[in-house]
Formats: structure tokens, C-alpha cells, sequence
């Protein structure tokens, strides 16, 4: 017994795609599926036929906008002309070539901007961070620098000090070891 409807999974079934290729197609071809009380899609044969042969183009290669302008009759397709006049892109060296060349022109062209942005991203952060590491350098020496003046200073100020010190011990004609060490003897 022949079904005359059926449901998306046994319409994807018999045809031999998924459902949501079904629902794609339908949607981007403007193929009305009639449904069910339920609102559920019930295809028919001559449904399964007009996907088949939608199915047959795209393995040909016809993009879906070929597809649709064929099944509106404004394009010649195998089915309409003969299959033995089209050509098929795996069947034609010089057109498989030319798609690849144009492939490889797009891919070296994507690949070339991608280099571009990617080293100019390098470069923005690479300076940013030369420049962090530089300020944080020049603040380390001048911290470095205040605490060597102000050991310095402190020197100073101790060995003005022991200057007043000895200034204050009077002129008793002695002389003072500042740093230790005896005076000479004569």
C-alpha cells in the first residue's frame, strides 16, 4: 500500500537528508507544504519529487538561487535540457582549476588581512607594555635614588655633627680622632 502523505522524518528518510534540511529548503525555495489538522507538514510524491530533484541540483553544484530560479522555470536545468549537455564542475578541469585559483586567491587575501590586524595588535600591545615596563623601571630607579639621597643626606648631616662637636670641645689644642685613628707623633 502507497502512502500519498508523510510526515517530515519519513519525507527526510526517503530522500535521504535530514529534516531540517527539508524545513531550510522550503523556507529559502518558497516551497508551500500543505499540513495537517495538526499543523504538522504532509508531503506528497510529487513533494518528494520536487525535493529529489532539488537534491540532484545541489550534488550538480547549483546554488539554492539557481535552484529556485530553475524550479520557476527561469532557468534550463539537467532535467529540462538533458543531463548530458551540463557540466559538471568535477567533470571539467579547466573550471575546477579556475575554482581553485579563486579559492586560493580569497584564502591568501583572508589570510594576509588576518596577519595584517594581527600583527598590528601585536605591536599596540607589545608598546603598551614596553612603555608599563619602562615607567615601572624609571619609578624603581628613582625610588632607589631617594633612598641614596637620603642615606647621603643623613651622612652628611652626622658628619656635620661631629664638625659642631669638635667646634664645641674648644680650642684646647687637642686634636680630635674624627675617625679613629691617633694622631701622629712627632
Amino acid at each position: 500500500m502507497k502512502h500519498s502523505n508523510y510526515s517530515i522524518s519519513d519525507a527526510a528518510r526517503k530522500l535521504d537528508i535530514e529534516a531540517h534540511v527539508l524545513r531550510y529548503w522550503e523556507e529559502e525555495l518558497g516551497i508551500s507544504i500543505p499540513r495537517n489538522e495538526l499543523g504538522h507538514r504532509c508531503y506528497r510524491e510529487q513533494d518528494l519529487d520536487t525535493f529529489r530533484h532539488v537534491r540532484d541540483l545541489k550534488e550538480e553544484g547549483m546554488s539554492l538561487q539557481e535552484i529556485k530560479r530553475a524550479l520557476n522555470g527561469e532557468l534550463r536545468t539537467p532535467k529540462t535540457i538533458g543531463s548530458s549537455s551540463v557540466v559538471r564542475a568535477g567533470k571539467n578541469p579547466d573550471k575546477l582549476n579556475q575554482f581553485r585559483e579563486i579559492m586560493d586567491s580569497i584564502i591568501s587575501s583572508a589570510i594576509q588581512d588576518n596577519n595584517d590586524r594581527l600583527a598590528s595588535l601585536i605591536c599596540e600591545n607589545t608598546s603598551e607594555r614596553i612603555i608599563k615596563e619602562m615607567n615601572y623601571l624609571f619609578r624603581t630607579l628613582d625610588e632607589d635614588e631617594e633612598v641614596r639621597l637620603t642615606q647621603l643626606k643623613a651622612m652628611v648631616e652626622a658628619s656635620n655633627g661631629a664638625k659642631r662637636e669638635i667646634a664645641a670641645a674648644g680650642p684646647s689644642g687637642k686634636k680630635h680622632r674624627l675617625f679613629g685613628k691617633k694622631a701622629a707623633k712627632k
